[in-house]
């Protein structure tokens, strides 16, 4: 799974990396959690990719609570989403690109949570395959996401057996488009594609949040 990731690039980065025109104010994060406003790429009206903050815990467009629900939904299973009825339709219809640096997962050390920071081996940027919702009217409308997990590959297999879904710049056009059929997106990054080093369980607190957290511990 996913539970908190990282994102320092600029506007100006995100903006090169999918040709989107829009022009949101965010701040870099290193500790990014759930119900964090995040940049997200979707589709507009017009076909072209649009940039925008949207809510990190997926609420269901039919929830009667909305996103008072005590616990946010910040992950969908790949292999199940097109059956769940949380996920069903955005799945077809609504689909989205994550972009970030790097995530966390979790060992057990002892009685503690040892934090591994994962990122791209080539030290490109990370762009998760997400799904979206749009909950209430008017003042109260909220647009929430949630990341697509594959099991997964031998890189990170050893700390967790889950991993984002990526896509790759040359398919982020095909991925937003809701004409095709997303089950060949799906999979995990190739082996290769990531590595791991602990990281310092400062991290573990979402009060937490400077560029110290993503320093290597020593061996």
């Amino acid at each position: 799974m996913c539970g908190r990731y990282t994102l320092t690039y600029s506007l100006e980065d995100l903006l090169a990396l999918f040709g989107a025109p829009d022009r949101p104010n965010f701040a870099p994060t290193w500790n990014a959690a759930p119900t964090d406003a995040m940049p997200v790429v979707r589709r507009g009206g017009d076909g072209n990719p649009r940039l925008s903050l949207v809510r990190w815990g997926l609420v269901p467009h039919w929830s009667k609570t909305g996103p008072a629900s005590s616990k946010p939904l910040i992950n969908a299973r790949s292999e199940t989403a097109h059956e769940k009825p949380t996920f069903r339709q955005a799945l077809g219809r609504r689909r989205a690109l994550i972009p970030a640096d790097s995530f966390y997962e979790w060992t057990k050390d002892g009685d503690a949570r040892q934090p591994w920071l994962i990122r791209r081996t080539d030290g490109h940027p990370m762009v998760f395959a997400g799904l979206w919702e749009r909950w209430g009217e008017g003042a109260d409308r909220i647009d929430s996401f949630a990341i697509l997990t594959a099991e997964a590959s031998g890189d990170i297999r050893h700390l967790h057996h889950r991993t984002p879904v990526m896509v790759t710049p040359d398919r982020f056009a095909a991925w937003l488009d809701p004409a095709n059929d997303p089950a060949p997106f799906l999979g995990a990054p190739p082996e290769g594609t990531l590595e791991a080093f602990r990281v310092s369980t400062a991290v573990n607190s979402i009060r937490r949040n400077g560029p110290e957290l993503i320093e290597p511990l020593a061996s």
